[in-house]
């Protein structure tokens, strides 16, 4: 039994049958049943007729403007596509090993590849472009136009049970668009536990590891895994007896917890508000039942299924809107304007860094680099907010000049609808906001501490990177220092302050905010039960003490009862 050891994310137990992704590469692999061998193979025609008929078009478009002798070029690759050993081969793969017809083609083309390298033959040494050319199109027209979210849905939809998704990777505006009911777990190679996708599958109430760096290579497709998301422990293809224990353990009858309402009060009768971050609409129930006060982080391009942002209508953003705010009647949601970047956006005139690139072109610098895109979303979220509790947040700020340009924005986008305008904050994800937290407040209705960001930038440390996760470190007394300042600067306008990052889920980092002078936090709805029971067990003078310990000594000391 083979077991991967990776960073736990998302907490819980769950077995099924994995399905190994390689994103980048547009490779899934995965078994097919039996009875589904036909339409597979169905599926291995269609696209390789749609690739014969792609190449034909070039080859004739190519003759009429450069010559036969060119278009030649392309009966190679019919050829390669009508050979033997490529077609028939990933027939009989589908056919005998009950493998998909994307993985049949990837195996059938290595199998191919290898053969031309054993030829001695410089001409045909020098197809393997032709080659990738030819197997690249073909896997292209069994995936055809669709996002890469559609492609995964299709194939997670032939599953009879859920199962545990490997992946390379799994950008998050990817993620968003899954269908979570199809995923008993979720294992990828990369990531950390602050990456979005984590919080994403915390808030699906998905287990989750990531950080895995070879798991796509070494998790055999249609493999048992027994993925615990509490310790970041996986075990591949367990023995029978591991397997019916983990399968009671999951088939138990468990009753539902009671709901909690009221705030969360520490040992000595403070209150502490609790609130949700939620992607989803339907979510909010489970946020009320969990004992949220409010939603204190809607990401609205989540929340728009991360589709293109620059596609999406004022109509279809104000829907979606109205949708999350009927869902929390009249409590209090703050749904942030988007982050994201312009690849996401689909502006790709201001794609000049790589897309990953994370110091660039995001949040609201983005908006306001692109106003147009800004104001119809201000038009949609003031349309929706109206009779409803809503407040409006700025992501990725840095100055106060920004969040003096964007409110005057959302102000006048109210004005021509002739409606009154939200409430607007802006989120502190960067040291240069907390620094200039005061001026901030001034023109702020609020502030929202991501420390998931603020850490990273303090810490140059990217919480994406494997290779500097030893290095981020939400307690480092850097960090706290510059939650403190904010915290401050706030009060001198008499500002409400709340940490929408991953450290309010953590107990002992919890206790350490509360010390700090912070009495509102939002997250996970998953881990708002734990977060109460944390608050229930600290008094005021306790949590200033490990407060102050952390400040000056680096670490985090919690009092034993």
């Amino acid at each position: 039994m083979l077991m991967l050891i990776g960073v736990a994310v998302a907490p819980g137990e769950a077995i099924g049958p994995a399905v190994v992704v390689r994103l980048r590469a547009h490779d899934v692999r995965y078994r097919i049943a039996s009875e589904d061998v036909a339409s597979e193979q169905g599926r291995l025609a269609a696209a390789s007729d749609r690739t014969r008929a792609q190449l034909e078009d070039i080859r004739g478009r190519t003759r009429h403007v450069l010559g036969a002798e060119l278009a030649g070029m392309f009966d190679v690759q019919l050829l390669m596509l009508s050979d033997p050993l490529l077609r028939e081969r990933a027939d009989a793969l589908i056919r005998t090993r009950h493998v998909n017809a994307e993985w049949a083609v990837v195996e059938a083309g290595e199998e191919l590849m290898q053969r031309l390298r054993a030829i001695e033959d410089p001409y045909l040494q020098e197809r393997h472009g032709d080659l990738n050319d030819v197997l690249g199109r073909v896997r292209a027209n069994l995936q055809r136009d669709d996002s890469d979210a559609n492609w995964l849905n299709a194939q997670l939809a032939r599953f009879a049970e859920p199962c545990v998704f490997v992946a390379d990777d799994l950008p998050v505006s990817v993620a968003a668009q899954l269908d979570w009911s199809r995923l008993a777990a979720l294992a990828t190679d990369a990531g950390t536990r602050t990456a979005h996708t984590a919080i994403l599958a915390r808030s699906m109430g998905v287990p989750a590891v990531v950080g895995l760096q070879e798991a796509t290579r070494m998790v055999p497709p249609g493999a048992v895994l027994l993925v615990d998301g509490t310790s970041g422990v996986i075990a591949v293809d367990p023995p029978p007896a591991v397997v019916e224990a983990a399968r009671h353990r999951l088939l138990s009858v468990t009753f539902p917890q009671p709901s909690i309402s009221g705030p969360a009060l520490t040992a000595d009768g403070t209150p502490i508000r609790l609130c949700a971050n939620v992607e989803r609409p339907e979510d909010v129930q489970f946020a009320w039942r969990e004992g949220a006060e409010a939603l204190g982080l809607v990401r609205s391009e989540l929340l728009l299924g991360g589709q293109p942002i620059g596609d999406v209508s004022e109509q279809i953003q104000a829907d979606a809107y109205r949708a999350i705010l009927e869902h929390a009647g009249d409590r209090e949601v703050t749904i942030r304007t988007f982050d994201i970047t312009p690849e996401e956006m689909g502006v790709p005139e201001l794609l000049d860094v790589e897309p990953r690139e994370r110091l660039g072109m995001r949040g609201l610098r983005l908006g306001l680099a692109r106003p147009e895109l800004l104001e119809r979303q201000l038009r949609a979220l003031v349309r929706a907010g109206q009779g409803r509790n809503l407040r409006v947040m700025f992501p990725f700020v840095t100055s106060a000049d920004e969040v003096s340009r964007a409110t005057a924005m959302l102000q006048a986008q109210a004005e021509r609808l002739g409606l009154p305008a939200p409430p607007a904050g802006a989120m502190v994800e960067v040291p240069a906001a907390a620094l200039d937290a005061e001026r901030l407040a001034r023109h702020a209705a609020f502030l929202s501490i991501g420390t998931n960001d603020l850490t990273q930038y303090t810490l140059a440390a990217d919480r994406s990177d494997v290779r500097v996760q030893h290095l981020y470190d939400p307690k480092h007394p850097a960090v706290l220092k510059l939650i403190r300042m904010v915290l401050r600067g706030a009060r001198r306008h008499g500002r409400r302050v709340a940490v929408c990052g991953e450290m309010a889920s953590d107990a002992a980092l919890l206790r350490v905010l509360i010390g700090l002078g912070l009495r509102e936090f939002s997250m996970a709805a998953t881990s708002l039960r734990q977060a109460r029971e944390a608050v229930r067990q600290c008094s005021i003078a306790d949590a200033r003490d490990t407060a102050l310990h952390a400040l000056y000594e680096g670490d985090v000391i919690v009092p034993t009862t």
